[in-house]
């Protein structure tokens, strides 16, 4: 296999010492790597070897910039890797132990998506092809490259996951576990491609624990408790342990107590240098000042319009080609419309529902007369005991009617007509109107679907491709175009699925009316299609809450944990259970439950709608104001997601360190 010529990068650590804070204790700082000296040279290929815990990973997250450096240097190319990140931009590929390519598209379209965030702004699309094509030759998945990713063997997506950081022709290329889950034979072919890239110029280094391999690389690395224990051949590195199998030097590292062989590896690198001098060959310790500069080429990053588009068209296109996604997301609103119309199949819509009003001057007079004269028919034991006066009349006839009598005697009557003489309480028939509380119901348990289908949405779209966001990220990603292409994603998935559900229940009513039976009050309502809108918006942002959360965690487990914390306040604030009248509960309903602005916007609590079942106070019944305000929490809630992933960055690779 042939490859094109490239200039690999040197890597120097002089010194380097690496802190950070202890877990126990975060004002304390715990030492991970210290001391540590080595070179790599441009087109080496070198095997990073130690026991667990030895400081291998914090190793690679110094070389990629992403741990500061306490003390000593770290160059790639004669350049800071902490301080001049930005100059180092696509000169350095990095493949993680988890794959990060979209399962779901082929291999072509991931590295289409793939180009268009590594490459340079200006590239044009014949040129992004020409590095496609390029790298599928190269790590040989000519045959495979219309295949979806998510049906390759181990090995082929680990290819494919190298051909992305391949794209930029980087001049190091850095390995992290990538071959641990790999079977012996695919791991055996990886290496051998690595092999290959160091003998084509690139500079290759590989954590790996596999070790039946490393025959294959330049050099080995050997770290034990954060210190440099060799660097050097294989073979060398076996008699230097006094082992029988590079294997058995783990066991050796484990056995010795820390320090012992960092002394001894200093003690031979002391004694190399006396005899080089001694023979007069000129060799030199590592000395970071002294190493030339690679000239670097400017990679311009492409905009925030490219990287949104970029993104957007990319989760649209996973999302359509998941297909076990894609029918789950097309059945799920059938579902629950399914389960909304079979909750209400038995529900009479316009029942009649007699309004009352407090008594006339009139009326009360004649209650209190009335009143009074069965006051006293009811209050003596026998019939016996009264007169042909018109309570003994009463008596007489109640007599003949226990229920009622029993009824009169109760001191809720008694309570009842103090309340109705007093005001208190209106009893007097008014006029009557169709019930408006299967109407409400209804309503509410629309939103409330989907409300929850929103954040089930949202929790995970970030946290599950993080270590696609975290890689991107190195090469020019926009925290601002991620996320507002997530929210756009999200929107557009939404409002197919309320679209289904909505259409479904209306058609489901449709039917029910052309068959004679009860549909909800028109009058209660804002009617399907702003209905349909309002609860489209409440779920796109909700889903964009649901991304905050979603940036904040670093499992898809945790997230899981979070959802209920965000819908029960949710419920509580939606004025779908609890009246939301006024005083705090609003004011904390009005900025953080997208709920309560659907509710409000589908209900309509107009003219004669009993007070009881005016869940919402005094409101301005404008259509727009709801809009206005989901809008606005859409807006906030995307801002957030990205403050929140700006500061993780800042938080882990250090304050100093600019983020964009």
């Amino acid at each position: 296999m042939k490859h094109p010529a490239q200039t690999g990068l040197s890597v120097v650590a002089n010194a380097m010492t690496v802190e950070v804070p202890d877990a126990r204790d975060r004002r304390e700082r715990k030492r991970i790597l210290k001391d540590v000296n080595f070179r790599i040279e441009p087109g080496e290929f070198v095997c990073v070897l130690g026991p667990s815990g030895s400081g291998k990973s914090t190793l690679v997250r110094a070389m990629l910039g992403e741990r500061e450096i306490a003390a000593g240097r770290l160059l790639v190319g004669g350049h800071d890797v902490f301080g001049e990140a930005d100059a180092l931009r696509g000169a350095i590929g990095y493949v993680p132990q988890r794959d990060i390519n979209p399962e779901a598209l082929p291999v072509e379209r991931a590295l289409h998506y793939a180009a268009d965030v590594r490459l340079p702004a200006e590239a044009s699309t014949a040129e992004r092809q020409a590095a496609i094509d390029r790298v599928v030759t190269d790590v040989g998945l000519d045959s495979v490259r219309h295949e979806t990713i998510g049906t390759l063997s181990g090995g082929e997506m680990k290819r494919a996951s190298l051909a992305a950081e391949m794209l930029a022709s980087p001049g190091l290329l850095v390995i992290d576990e990538a071959t641990s889950s790999l079977d012996p034979a695919t791991e055996a072919r990886i290496m051998k491609l690595l092999a290959e890239r160091a003998q084509a110029g690139t500079t290759v280094i590989a954590v790996t624990h596999h070790l039946d391999n490393v025959h294959r690389a330049d050099k080995v690395l050997i770290l034990g408790h954060g210190e440099v224990v060799w660097f050097g051949s294989r073979v060398e590195a076996i008699e230097h342990f006094g082992v029988q199998r590079l294997a058995d030097v783990y066991i050796a590292i484990e056995d010795r107590p820390p320090g012992f062989w960092s002394a001894r590896w200093r003690e031979r690198q002391t004694a190399d240098r006396l005899m080089a001098d001694s023979q007069q060959i000129g060799g030199e310790a590592t000395d970071a000042t002294a190493e030339r500069v690679a000239s670097l080429a400017v990679v311009s990053i492409p905009g925030f319009a490219r990287q949104f588009a970029t993104f957007f068209w990319r989760e649209l296109e996973t999302a359509v080609r998941d297909r076990v996604g894609l029918r789950m997301g097309l059945l799920l609103p059938l579902v629950l419309a399914a389960v909304v119309l079979a909750g209400f199949s038995g529900t009479r819509f316009k029942s009649p529902l007699m309004l009352t009003r407090f008594l006339d001057p009139g009326e009360k007079s004649v209650l209190a007369d009335v009143w009074g004269e069965v006051s006293q028919a009811i209050a003596t034991d026998s019939v016996s005991e009264q007169d042909a006066s018109i309570p003994g009349q009463i008596r007489v006839f109640l007599d003949s009617q226990p229920k009622m009598l029993a009824h009169l005697r109760d001191p809720c009557t008694e309570r009842l007509v103090r309340d109705a003489l007093t005001d208190t309480v209106p009893v007097a028939p008014d006029h009557e109107i169709i019930d408006p509380g299967g109407t409400f119901k209804w309503l509410s348990l629309m939103s409330i679907c989907m409300v929850i289908l929103g954040f089930v949405t949202g929790f995970r779209e970030i946290v599950k491709e993080r270590p696609m966001l975290d890689l991107e990220r190195r090469h020019g990603l926009l925290f601002v175009a991620y996320v507002i292409a997530k929210v756009a994603t999200l929107a557009v998935v939404l409002a197919v699925q309320i679209a289904i559900f909505s259409t479904a229940v209306e058609l489901g009513f449709a039917v029910r009316e052309a068959f004679g039976g009860d549909v909800p009050a028109e009058i209660y309502r804002r009617g399907a299609v702003a209905s349909a809108s309002y609860n489209w918006l409440a779920a796109v942002a909700c889903a964009t809450m649901g991304l905050v959360v979603s940036a904040c965690v670093r499992s898809t487990d945790k997230g899981v944990l979070a959802v209920p914390l965000l819908i029960t306040p949710q419920i509580l604030l939606g004025a779908t259970i609890l009246p939301i009248k006024g005083g705090v509960l609003k004011v904390l309903a009005m900025l953080f439950s997208p709920l309560y602005w659907a509710h409000r916007g589908c209900r309509s609590e107009g003219q004669g709608v009993p007070e009881f079942w005016k869940n919402l106070g005094e409101y301005d019944p404008a259509l727009w104001i709801p809009y206005a305000a989901l809008a606005a929490q859409i807006a906030v809630a995307t801002i957030i997601a990205i403050l929140v992933l700006r500061w993780q960055e800042r938080a882990s690779r250090g304050r100093n360190r600019a983020i964009r």
